[in-house]
């Protein structure tokens, strides 16, 4: 195994977009989630507040405990499920307009698509564009997500917040790619599940697209 590892890449819109697309998918299920305790926490006081909740009743109390969390518990899995479904549908909609606004502002601050440098090394890594270095490190990763297309990193940094990092697999210079993903859970030491998979194409999007081509070499052919 090498000890560093060097990308470069341009930010195309698509790349952008994936980028996009791949950090709304970590935080898909955990924004239904928060959704659904805060409704419940919501409802509940509610209950509380209007009488709904039997008083002097320590059965009645039990009871309605009782119904309250497993329809509580039903909520969270309805949620997951529009999460994966809905949810997810509506996440690469959106992720795709705003990458093609992304990408637009980036043109028009930069007046061309960005290149970008990346290199991994020891014990951080650093992102090199338009004359501007970034350095993060590896202990300060988190988790680490892959589609079929990128590789991403979410960083806990020195102010508190969270970073997301992303490049895409081709850009890889002189090296594996799976040697590569070896290297970073050796580095990221703070990594607890592993690396993440997830999905980003849009199935039925790709499905009328695939079905617009063979509409189009149909048509040139009579």
């Amino acid at each position: 195994m090498k000890e560093k590892y060097q990308f470069h890449y341009v930010e195309t819109q698509e790349v952008l977009t994936d980028f996009l697309k791949v950090n709304g998918m970590t935080k898909l299920s955990n924004n239904y989630r928060i959704v659904v305790a805060m409704g419940g926490v919501f409802v509940l006081v509610i209950m509380l507040y209007t009488g709904v909740v039997p008083e002097g009743n320590p059965a009645g109390v039990f009871m309605f405990g009782i119904k309250y969390l497993i329809g509580w518990a039903l909520a969270f899995v309805i949620a997951e499920i529009l999460a994966r479904t809905v949810g997810r549908r509506i996440e690469l909609i959106t992720c795709n307009g705003d990458g093609e606004d992304l990408y637009s502002r980036r043109i028009e601050k930069w007046k061309k698509p960005s290149e970008v440098k990346v290199e991994f090394g020891k014990d951080s890594w650093t992102s090199k564009v338009h004359g501007i270095d970034q350095t993060l490190y590896y202990k300060d990763v988190i988790r680490i997500i892959e589609s079929d297309e990128i590789l991403a990193m979410i960083a806990q940094v020195a102010t508190g917040g969270k970073k997301f990092f992303g490049f895409p697999k081709n850009g890889l210079q002189d090296g594996d790619i799976e040697e590569f993903k070896a290297f970073l859970l050796s580095k990221c030491t703070g990594v607890k599940k592993g690396i993440e998979k997830v999905n980003i194409r849009d199935e039925k999007a790709d499905k009328k697209a695939n079905v617009k081509k063979l509409n189009k070499k149909r048509s040139k052919k009579k």
